[in-house]
């Protein structure tokens, strides 16, 4: 394998190999689609882009190691194509060509690493210029048929044919405690604000609930809420499956989203003017107004 690997240094040093992007993946599905949009930037410029995998191999799990994270990004989005890179290339890419630009997700306006050329590794959480992420997210992204299973499709079609529905995203496991990159997790309060704002709105509002920890939100979250029988919470699919919620989420009308990206990725697959998207009034959560059509911080 050394011998392989100085050989594959050498002829790309000397050009007779042509260089790549290299782009970690790792996370969930939401993190996967922001980094293979990276990698289609570069992509569309002409440059070669290959996708590092090896995180599913070696870790799969969130930051506190409860929860799974399985490469779905091709199950939720199957028409897409993708290169994906091997060992050799990995260790040559990530050790020699790493890219050490801020990768930590902190929002910042020095976007010059879009300008980098090949060979080069891309592995974090690099802030797009928020024109540009839409546009390709849109151009990217879209919900299909074929996805979801049987359980679930019944689900949607139930979703589909309900008037007023609202995806309450409840985001727990590894950011119910304050993170820096997201700021404090979204309270109890903040949940019964924005139920009540479309109790309000609505005369007949149903609520479909959606989080990894789905017993946290039956035994402490609707308990309290002035909620009757119309809500569901939805713990048909685990952290193995959350995929299959964000299609889920994208099919009601209105969000309600909390820390964490799946309820605001939803919003984002099927955003449409009529609809409106809350978001805890915090800092860290300022950014999406400029992404989604009605946002509401409370």
């Amino acid at each position: 394998m050394n011998v392989k690997r100085s050989l594959y240094k050498r002829m790309l040093k000397m050009k007779l190999m042509p260089p790549k992007v290299v782009t970690l993946m790792d996370g969930g599905i939401c993190s996967q689609m922001h980094q293979f949009l990276l990698g289609q930037l570069f992509e569309e410029r002409g440059f070669r882009v290959s996708y590092d995998l090896s995180f599913y191999e070696e870790w799969g799990s969130d930051l506190n190691d409860a929860f799974v994270r399985n490469f779905d990004l091709l199950k939720a989005f199957p028409y897409l194509r993708m290169n994906v890179a091997s060992k050799m290339v990995i260790d040559v890419y990530e050790h020699r060509y790493y890219y050490k630009g801020n990768n930590t997700g902190v929002r910042e306006e020095d976007f010059s690493f879009l300008n980098l050329t090949p060979p080069v590794y891309l592995g974090g959480y690099y802030h797009l210029p928020p024109e540009l992420w839409l546009k390709t997210f849109n151009r990217l992204f879209r919900l299909t048929s074929n996805v979801l299973d049987e359980t679930n499709e019944t689900l949607r079609n139930e979703i589909q044919q309900t008037p007023h529905t609202i995806a309450v995203h409840v985001r727990r496991g590894d950011l119910k405690e304050e993170v820096f990159a997201y700021g404090k997790p979204a309270t109890l309060t903040y949940f019964q604000k924005a139920v009540q704002l479309f109790m309000e709105k609505y005369a007949v509002p149903f609520f479909y609930f959606f989080s990894d920890e789905p017993g946290w939100v039956a035994q402490e979250l609707i308990p309290s809420l002035p909620l009757v029988q119309n809500y569901k919470v939805i713990d048909r699919n685990g952290s193995d499956k959350g995929y299959m919620d964000l299609f889920l989420i994208a099919s009601c009308r209105h969000q309600i989203t909390s820390k964490g990206t799946l309820g605001k990725y939803g919003a984002l697959l099927m955003d449409n003017p009529d609809k409106q998207v809350l978001f805890c009034n915090d800092p860290t959560e300022y950014p999406w107004k400029e992404l989604v059509y009605n946002p509401v911080f409370i």
